[in-house]
Formats: structure tokens, C-alpha cells, sequence
């Protein structure tokens, strides 16, 4: 199939990036911050961004990890964590 020239399309590779780059157009107002804007966060949207119920940072759980880490008594349990990980992919998923 020939591609008729009437068209007037480049070919591909023909001319650099910079020669095809649109020149900015003026805008006129629309370039102009918005003044007096408000904005209203929803009730979901504050619940998402606030704290997670049962997610609370223990620190004396932190130290002691640390600690365990630092005598070189932790052992991580490898088949766990992938459980984990699969558990967590699965609901996930199925959440979407």
C-alpha cells in the first residue's frame, strides 16, 4: 500500500525533537495564579490521611529488634514472611 504524499506527514527519524517541539502558545489570564481558591477535603480523604487503627509505632519493640539485630540473635523466619506477602498481594487484589 502506498501512502499518498498528499498527507504531508514526515517520515520517521525525519528532523530532531527540537524541530517538531509546539511553540507555547500566550494564555492570556489562564497563566494567572488563582486567587481566592478554596478547597475541601471529603470525610474519606481525612480518614485516609489520618492514623491507621492498630498501626501504632512501639518503640520498645524497635529496640528491641535493634538489640537482636546487634547480638546477632535475630533469625527471620523466610517461609513466614512469603506468606505473608502472598496474603497480603491476595487481598489486595481482590480489594480493587
Amino acid at each position: 500500500m502506498k501512502i499518498p504524499s498528499s498527507l504531508n506527514v514526515p517520515a520517521a527519524g525525519a528532523g530532531s525533537v527540537s524541530d517538531r517541539a509546539a511553540t507555547p502558545k500566550a494564555t492570556g489570564d489562564a497563566a494567572l495564579p488563582v486567587t481566592g481558591a478554596s478547597v475541601r477535603l471529603s470525610e474519606l480523604s481525612a480518614q485516609l490521611t489520618g492514623p491507621v487503627p492498630g498501626t501504632e509505632f512501639d518503640q520498645s519493640r524497635v529496640e528491641a529488634i535493634k538489640q537482636a539485630i546487634a547480638e546477632g540473635r535475630l533469625s527471620v523466619n523466610a517461609d513466614a514472611v512469603a506468606d505473608r506477602l502472598i496474603a497480603n498481594a491476595l487481598a489486595l487484589s481482590k480489594s480493587r
